[in-house]
């Protein structure tokens, strides 16, 4: 009766509630149930409705346990446990045991027992009593110096287990040792690594590459300098499984010629000779804004100033727009070297008024000093410290050790080539075109006002520059020489008196068309006869009036592009099907499309839309034209 009285009591608290004004003129509860639920509901019906929820069978609990871990048959990796369905177990448990499996290194194969030398029973006794986690060493001081320790019992050891490897050697981490190779694994790593000493160079598993690449950076088996060098340089260059120690060793090299002070020149990377070309960049604008004076390109040469075409290359370099490319560039490259380098004194000296950051700061980011990890990601260790020491791969690059810590110093934050920079030269490269009278110009691209300015009144100087120098220019036409000198004696000849001529007559001995010398003869014998000069006629031309050496060339054909490419070129700009032609060609043909048309519209006209090239609907009507 209790139990009852006090339901009863607890249902009229929940009416009491819901009847309230708050409640009854509220918005958000319209009725005393939420959709099929009570709003309010009372411990007893709670508990009723749990024991209403059926109980879990043992099939069920069966069915939501982990699958069995399957057995490894031979040598190879084990397979990853089978994940149960989702409805066998809660969300929680199975993204929290999928996730710690993923992280997991799968076990060692179960390999048969190999007899292994004394130099590989040695190293593995180095390693008993170490910490090991799980399967693949961490990266710490302690696993690097026992790699190195047990490297340097196994340097000399040569061995001829075996010719090839038997069975597939998985994934072993991303810093593989010695000792997440089976005894089976390692001696077939000494007699890899013996062929390749001797020369002969056996496809491998990457770990075999990165345990090599480990003992030469730790100078084991090679002394440090050029030897070793060469070997990280071309490490796995004729293995077409190892691409990704290939990506490595070159960053392997480079740290390996700084750590080592070997010769700067060595260095060799796409990357550097960006951040070179910044360096320049920065020392021409830091000589030009150190004079003192206005600040302009020198009409001499300077010593603390690069050519102008020096500047142009690290431009080009470091510029989105590909000028290298422009046949135009190439043909004039003087005289664009000459506008790009004024164009660029004059920014300078812009950016020094008007801005608080110079103009290759704008571009490329401020002068940056970072810290630097020499080797990363490798199995390094050495008894000392490195010595403090300065290794500069260019005048803008340099690498500084302190007290064992290693900092990089770079001119500028990023030497990614610039889009404001390939801006500035396609409006050079395209108002060059039209000011220089040139067949084919380019179209404009969006330029500010002030830089539009600086590009036109340097173009104009050089057009005026030009002018000037072709008007002092003198022009010998030899083909007129002779001309010349036949009226020249005849005007001789008229200028001799009679006596004159009998004392010393003469004839012109001539070669072709032009006289060679003048030879006396004795006089006549006969009084009153007068020799009379012989006189060569004019030369002639073969082009009329104009000399042969002067006669025009015929015009070359405007598109260097075979009957076939125009065909299909043609058949793109109509919108004719070109399923007639042969699906290489047609990938050649548009390379060739492209390469002849990037002087004319100084882009590519020709994309692709998966296999069907498109023509680019910007240019449809300049490459009409064309044609």
């Amino acid at each position: 009766m209790g139990e009852r009285e006090s339901i009863s009591r607890a249902q009229r608290i929940v009416d009491m509630i819901l009847a309230g004004d708050r409640y009854v003129n509220s918005q958000t509860f319209s009725d005393r149930v939420y959709r099929d639920e009570p709003i309010l509901r009372t411990g007893a019906s709670a508990y009723g409705r749990r024991k209403e929820v059926p109980r879990k069978t043992a099939a069920d609990l069966e069915s939501s346990r982990p699958a069995k871990r399957p057995e490894v048959d031979g040598v190879g990796e084990p397979l990853r446990p089978v994940v149960p369905p989702r409805s066998a177990e809660p969300s929680g448990h199975r993204m929290s045991r999928v996730f710690q499996e993923s992280l997991r290194y799968p076990e060692p194969p179960r390999q048969r027992r190999v007899e292994l030398p004394e130099p590989c029973r040695q190293a593995r006794r180095l390693a008993q009593g170490r910490n090991r986690r799980g399967w693949g060493y961490a990266y710490t001081a302690d696993n690097a110096k026992l790699f190195v320790e047990q490297a340097r019992v196994l340097a000399d050891l040569e061995d001829d287990y075996a010719s090839g490897i038997e069975g597939p050697i998985g994934y072993r981490g991303f810093t593989p040792t010695y000792e997440d190779l089976s005894d089976h694994e390692l001696r077939c790593y000494i007699s890899w690594r013996t062929q390749y000493r001797a020369g002969v160079a056996q496809e491998a598993p990457v770990v075999f590459w990165r345990l090599y690449a480990y003992e030469v950076i730790c100078g084991v088996g090679i002394e440090p300098g050029q030897e070793g060098f060469d070997v990280l340089a071309n490490l796995a260059a004729d293995d077409p499984y190892a691409e990704a120690v290939r990506e490595q060793s070159s960053r392997w090299a480079h740290d390996y010629a700084i750590y080592y002070g070997l010769d700067p020149s060595l260095i060799n990377r796409g990357a550097a000779s960006n951040v070179a070309a910044v360096g320049l960049l920065r020392g021409v604008e830091a000589a030009l804004l150190s004079g003192g004076g206005p600040v302009a390109w020198p009409d001499r040469v300077r010593a603390d100033l690069p050519t102008p075409e020096e500047l142009l290359d690290a431009l080009v370099l470091l510029s989105r727009y590909r000028a290298d490319r422009s046949r135009f560039f190439r043909d004039r490259r003087e005289d664009v070297a000459w506008v790009a380098s004024r164009v660029f004194a004059d920014m300078v000296a812009h950016c020094d008024k008007r801005r608080k950051t110079g103009l290759v700061e704008g571009f490329f980011g401020p002068p940056t000093r970072t810290s630097y990890t020499v080797f990363p990601s490798v199995m390094f260790w050495t008894e000392k410290l490195h010595a403090d020491v300065t290794y500069e791969v260019s005048p803008s690059e340099s690498y500084v050790c302190e007290h064992g810590f290693w900092w990089r110093t770079l001119p500028c934050r990023r030497a990614e080539r610039n889009r404001e920079l390939g801006t500035l030269l396609h409006a050079i490269d395209a108002r060059m075109r039209r000011a220089l009278g040139e067949k084919h110009v380019l179209k404009d691209k969006p330029l500010p006002k002030y830089q539009a300015r600086i590009v036109d009144a340097r173009i104009a100087e050089l057009v005026a520059l030009r002018e000037a120098e072709e008007a002092a220019r003198i022009t010998i036409d030899r083909s007129a020489l002779g001309s010349i000198r036949t009226a020249a004696a005849r005007t001789r000849e008229a200028l001799l008196t009679d006596d004159e001529r009998d004392d010393t007559p003469v004839t012109y001995v001539q070669s072709g068309d032009i006289p060679q010398a003048y030879v006396p003869e004795p006089a006549s014998s006969q009084s009153g006869d007068i020799p009379q000069a012989h006189v060569p006629e004019p030369a002639s031309s073969q082009s009329g009036d104009i000399p042969q050496s002067y006669a025009p060339e015929p015009a070359s054909s405007d598109l260097p592009l075979s009957d076939q490419q125009v065909a299909l070129l043609r058949a793109l700009v109509d919108g004719d099907s070109i399923d007639g032609f042969d699906a290489m060609f047609v990938s050649l043909a548009a390379d060739a499309i492209n390469e002849a048309f990037l002087d004319i519209v100084g882009d590519t006209v020709v994309e692709f839309d998966g296999d069907m090239p498109v023509l680019v609907e910007d240019y449809v009507d300049e490459v009409r034209a064309v044609l």
